[in-house]
C-alpha cells in the first residue's frame, strides 16, 4: 500500500482519540456514573470504538438519570400532597378537639354559673335574728300593734317572695341542665306569724311592748329559720346532682386534654416522618442531579477536546494540501472531506 496512503489512513481518527485519551486523563476519576466508570476502569486501550462506547455511555447515563429525576420529582410531589394532605387532616383534628374541649368547658361554666347563683339559704342563727330585726324594728316612740304587725307580714312577704323566685328560678335552669327535677316540685306550706291582737291598738306600757316585741321576733326568728330549711332541703339535692356532673364534665374535659395532647403528639410525630422523608428524597434527588449535571458538563468538555483536535489535524491536512506533492494534495483534499464527515457524525453524535 502508499506509504502517504497509509499513514493518512492510520491517523484519519488519530484527533478522535487523542481527545478521549487527554478527556479520559483528567475526568476519569471525576465521574460518579456507575456505569461510566466500569467502562473506564475495563478499558484501558483507545481507539474508535472506545469513544463511541463512552459517548453511548453519556448518552444512556444522561437518560437514566433524567428517568430518576423524573421518578424523585414524582415521589416528591407525592410526598408534598401527603404532608398538605396530613397538615390538613391535622389542622382538622386540632379544630375538632378545640371545639370539644370548649363545649365541655361552656358546660362546666354554666354548671358553676348555676352552683355560685343558687346557695343554700344562711343558717346562723345570728344572720336570721339581723333580718329579722332589721324588718321588725324596735319603735319606742311609736308603740302600736298595727305597726308591728304591718312590720311582720313584710317580712313573712319578702322571705316568702325571695325563696319562691329563688326557687322557681333554679328549677328552670337545672331543666336547662338537664338535671331531673319535678316541675310540681314547690315549697311547703308555712302557717302565717300570728298577728297581735289587742282592742287598743297602742301599747300604753313600754315594757308591754318590749314583751310584745321580743315575742314576735322570736316566732319570726322560728319562721324565718324553718323557711329557710324548707328552702335548703328542696334545693340541696339539686345542688348536689348539678355538682355532680360539673365534676363529671371536668373528668371528661382532663381525659379528653390528654387524649387530644397525646393525638396533636401523634400527629406532629408523624408530619415529622413525612417531612423527614421528604428531606430525604431531596437529598437524593440533588446526588442524582449532581451527577446528571457532572455527566452533562463533562461530555461537554469531551465536545471541546474533540474540536481541539479536530482543529490542529485539519490544520495538518491543510498544510499537505497547500505544500505538498500531487500526491499529498489529492489525499489530503480527500481526507479533509472524511475528517469534515468525521468530525460531524461524532460531534453530533454527541448531541443525539
Amino acid at each position: 500500500m502508499n506509504p502517504t496512503l497509509t499513514n493518512f489512513h492510520n491517523r484519519r481518527f488519530e484527533w478522535a482519540l487523542q481527545a478521549e485519551k487527554e478527556f479520559l486523563e483528567r475526568f476519569a476519576g471525576k465521574t460518579e456514573s456507575p456505569a461510566i466508570m466500569e467502562e473506564i476502569s475495563q478499558n484501558h486501550e483507545v481507539n474508535e470504538l472506545s469513544i463511541n462506547r463512552l459517548t453511548k455511555l453519556y448518552k444512556e447515563a444522561e437518560v437514566a438519570s433524567k428517568l430518576e429525576l423524573a421518578q424523585y420529582e414524582e415521589k416528591m410531589k407525592q410526598q408534598d400532597e401527603l404532608i398538605k394532605r396530613h397538615q390538613f387532616l391535622q389542622g382538622q383534628e386540632l379544630e375538632e378537639a378545640e371545639a370539644q374541649e370548649k363545649q365541655i368547658c361552656n358546660e362546666i361554666d354554666a354548671y358553676e354559673g348555676f352552683l355560685k347563683k343558687n346557695e343554700l339559704k344562711n343558717m346562723d342563727p345570728d344572720h336570721i335574728r339581723e333580718l329579722v330585726n332589721d324588718i321588725i324594728g324596735y319603735t319606742p316612740d311609736h308603740r302600736k300593734a298595727s305597726i308591728i304587725n304591718g312590720d311582720v307580714e313584710r317580712l313573712q312577704e319578702n322571705v316568702a317572695r325571695e325563696l319562691e323566685n329563688k326557687f322557681r328560678k333554679a328549677k328552670q335552669e337545672a331543666g336547662m341542665l338537664k338535671i331531673e327535677i319535678s316541675h310540681l316540685l314547690e315549697l311547703p306550706y308555712l302557717p302565717p306569724i300570728p298577728k297581735i291582737e289587742q282592742k287598743i291598738d297602742a301599747f300604753w306600757l313600754k315594757s308591754t311592748y318590749e314583751k310584745a316585741i321580743f315575742e314576735i321576733r322570736s316566732i319570726a326568728y322560728d319562721w324565718v329559720t324553718e323557711m329557710y330549711q324548707n328552702y335548703n332541703l328542696l334545693l340541696a339535692p339539686i345542688l348536689k346532682e348539678a355538682s355532680g356532673l360539673k365534676e363529671q364534665f371536668f373528668q371528661e374535659a382532663e381525659a379528653l386534654k390528654l387524649g387530644n395532647s397525646e393525638k396533636k403528639a401523634k400527629l406532629e410525630e408523624e408530619l415529622a416522618n413525612y417531612q423527614g422523608q421528604k428531606v430525604e428524597l431531596d437529598a437524593c434527588y440533588q446526588k442524582v442531579y449532581q451527577v446528571w449535571n457532572q455527566d452533562r458538563e463533562h461530555i461537554a468538555q469531551l465536545q471541546g477536546y474533540l474540536i481541539k483536535y479536530w482543529l490542529e489535524y485539519k490544520e495538518e491536512l491543510q498544510q499537505h494540501f497547500r505544500y505538498g506533492n500531487a500526491e499529498e494534495r489529492w489525499l489530503a483534499g480527500q481526507y479533509l472531506q472524511l475528517l469534515r464527515q468525521d468530525g460531524e457524525e461524532i460531534i453530533e453524535a454527541l448531541h443525539e
